[in-house]
């Protein structure tokens, strides 16, 4: 499946583990000069200058529908700067 970025941000995000809606992808997270994508930020609810993005890693995606992105989180308290440099482990 090939998706752009564009279309991808899009998309409703929605945690399949207790069904709630988690926001839309605002952005992508990729490492340089490898150029290997980490995951994404998802903004909760369309909010504007707002620090509380959620890091969606590419292996918490289940499913990227027509219109929804649905991402199996656990603990969804994870923002940002929880991860510092250590988004990959």
């Amino acid at each position: 499946m090939q998706l752009k970025f564009s279309d991808l941000k899009k998309k409703r995000v929605v945690n399949v583990l207790d069904g709630k809606f988690l926001g839309y992808m605002t952005d992508l997270v990729f490492t340089f000069p490898e150029g290997k994508i980490q995951g994404f930020l998802c903004l909760p609810k369309k909010q504007l200058f707002c620090k509380d993005e959620l890091l969606i890693s590419l292996c918490d995606i289940n499913k990227i529908g027509d219109d929804t992105v649905l991402v199996c989180l656990k603990n969804c308290d994870k923002k940002i700067d929880d991860y510092g440099d250590n988004f990959n482990e």
